[in-house]
């Protein structure tokens, strides 16, 4: 029979945040509910236990209060709780929650081990890569899709671009995407049933003789405060709606006298020539992605471009690496972002993608030229193999940083967003070389220079049989439509839509705009267009001069991706939406009265 663990994380509700100004944690003793991600967990945990018969136990660490997130779970239908209780377990970063789970676990010995994909307090998703390479096992994130033949698990994991089939042996580790199972309706006296049943506990030193594994002792990374970001607002201009050709004609005109409609003049960062001597604890590298279609993806160059800034003033290189010939291919295009050496790796378990080669492969050379200093993408495939690359060498990382600074002792200073980014931490590392992911569209681009040189290297380091395989890797994007990142022009798409026949409209308008489309996390949790199009705080980050948002209600968790965009229009029937709040341009009305007229003024020619 299949032994499933379910590792849950009990978070404050976003309004009850506080933090202790003394450990620079989140306090938890106030109201506290499982992280939805991991509900999708749990319900998976049930749809397999269905199919196949399974022993299912749920797993939580935290204070005494965490008993209730099991109570939900017991009653939701898992079979056993155990509960990792211990003031030791205090403070814990990601890779010493990630140390504790794994001890545990693996005494265990379980087949599955199910967690969410992202912890929707701090938005991290490394403990689950983390635990995997921990225990041995292969990891399948962002899981929208899970099958078991016999020992096998066959899943879609999420990717940038749409999803990967995968196939890998049992044991695995599988985080879990929204889609992947709906959330379980408890029972009538399921609860209170739930109550009664034990729960088991386990203290710290049954895991561990070294009380340093666990803790802020066992974290690696650590916080040096605690920012409350105010969200910003504007001063909405609106328009009055009630003729849609004349509102149409004042907003292009407020538009064009505004600036929004000219195409931007980026000031940028010129990229020095001078090629930087490699010297050992001073280099800057930076993990490189290549889309589906073979090009070097644009947060690539962005990180290549703060990577640039950072080495100069290390007095090291910046080294730009990745996995498979095309990254030599590619080594003109990277030289100029910055770059003073290009590493190629190869190897067949690299060919296609793995998670697992991935680590080993980079942990190889990362041991081998001791850099100061790891950026990646804070992509899909940034987070499913950067993590596990933390845990295999034993470091801090700081998971989807909005910023990396340095500050006056030359340390990484990683910004930190939580709580739909209402806060924001600086995290630090007390290993090296420090770690972060970054997300793509936070960082500027330099100007490319054409006169740098660069090394290129080769590198084919040992790399054991891979845990997974790539079956096949599939796009959803609509490649009619103008790409999401470093679009200038952005039409945002809400629930206020109504539905697939209303995106069919604004897609059409985007079209006619040469403009790029996204949505909010509610649209794409609908289905009405692919997730990889979400852009907020579990989504991407844009930046354009002109976003035209249509039926968005403006929650926080959308807005906070929004925050570079120079120029915003909102659509929306209802005056109180906060969408307002953030709009330079208002249009209080019904969308599908005013965008054929909006659409028939931008084909005017001015």
């Amino acid at each position: 029979m299949l032994k499933i663990a379910v590792c849950i994380k009990q978070i404050p509700l976003i309004e009850e945040a506080n933090f202790d100004a003394t450990t620079k944690t989140i306090k938890r003793d106030g109201p506290n509910v499982i992280s939805a991600f991991d509900l999708r967990a749990v319900s998976l945990a049930m749809e397999l236990k269905g199919q196949h018969g399974a022993e299912t136990t749920v797993i939580t660490m935290g204070p005494p209060q965490a008993r209730d997130a099991l109570s939900d779970a017991l009653a939701m239908g898992m079979d056993a709780a155990v509960h990792l209780e211990d003031r030791a377990f205090a403070g814990s970063d990601t890779l010493a929650t990630a140390r504790a789970l794994a001890l545990f676990l693996k005494r265990e010995k379980f087949d599955l081990v199910l967690l969410g994909k992202y912890s929707l307090d701090a938005e991290t998703g490394q403990v689950g890569p983390e635990i995997a390479e921990l225990i041995g096992a292969a990891q399948i994130t962002g899981a929208r899709k899970v099958e078991i033949d016999g020992r096998t698990v066959r899943a879609e994991r999420e990717s940038d671009e749409g999803f990967d089939e995968i196939e890998a042996a049992m044991p695995v580790v599988i985080t879990c995407a929204e889609r992947v199972a709906q959330p379980i309706k408890v029972k009538p006296g399921a609860a209170e049933e739930a109550k009664k049943k034990t729960i088991a506990s386990v203290r710290a030193s049954e895991l561990s003789e070294n009380p340093k594994d666990f803790g802020l002792a066992g974290s690696p990374t650590w916080v040096q405060e605690v920012r409350v970001v105010e969200t910003p607002k504007s001063e909405c201009k609106f328009i009055d709606p009630s003729d849609p050709e004349r509102a149409a004609a004042g907003l292009i005109a407020e538009l064009e006298k505004s600036g929004a409609l000219s195409p931007r003049v980026h000031k940028r960062r010129s990229i020095e020539p001078v090629r930087r001597a490699s010297k050992r604890g001073r280099d800057m590298w930076v993990g490189c992605e290549i889309d589906l279609e073979g090009r070097i993806t644009r947060g690539t160059l962005e990180l290549l471009s703060r990577g640039d800034e950072i080495a100069s003033r290390l007095g090291g290189a910046l080294v730009a690496f990745g996995f498979g010939g095309a990254i030599a291919r590619h080594a003109g295009l990277l030289t100029s972002f910055g770059a003073d050496k290009v590493i190629a790796i190869e190897h067949p378990a690299l060919e296609p993608y793995t998670p697992e080669a991935a680590a080993e492969a980079a942990a190889t050379l990362v041991k081998m030229h001791a850099p100061w200093g790891i950026l990646l993408g804070a992509t899909e495939q940034g987070r499913d193999w950067g993590p596990r690359l933390a845990a295999r060498l034993g470091l801090g990382l700081t998971g989807d940083a909005i910023d990396i600074e340095l500050d006056a002792e030359n340390r990484m200073v990683a910004l930190k967003p939580a709580f739909g980014g209402n806060i924001v931490a600086p995290i630090y590392s007390k290993t090296f070389p420090q770690m972060a992911t970054v997300r793509p569209g936070v960082l500027e681009l330099a100007a490319p220079s054409e006169k740098k040189e660069a090394e290129v290297e080769i590198a084919r380091p040992e790399v054991g049989p891979p845990k997974s395989r790539l079956v096949k890797a599939h796009s959803l994007l609509d490649t009619s439509i103008v790409a999401l990142e470093g679009a200038e022009v952005v039409v945002g798409i809400g629930t206020g839509v109504g539905g697939p026949e209303g995106v069919a409209q604004v897609a059409a308008f985007a079209r006619t705009l040469t403009a790029a489309m996204c949505a909010t996390r509610r649209v794409t949790d609908l289905g009405w267009v692919p997730r990889q199009l979400q852009v907020g705080l579990t989504g991407k980050s844009i930046d354009p001069r002109l976003y035209i948002a249509i039926g968005v209600r403006g929650a926080p968790n959308h807005t906070c991706g929004l925050k570079r965009a120079q120029t915003i229009v909102a659509i929306n029937n209802d005056a109180d939406s906060m969408i307002f709040e953030r709009a330079n341009f208002g249009l209080v009305a019904d969308w599908k009265a005013v965008l054929p007229a909006l659409q028939d003024a931008f084909q005017r020619p001015s």
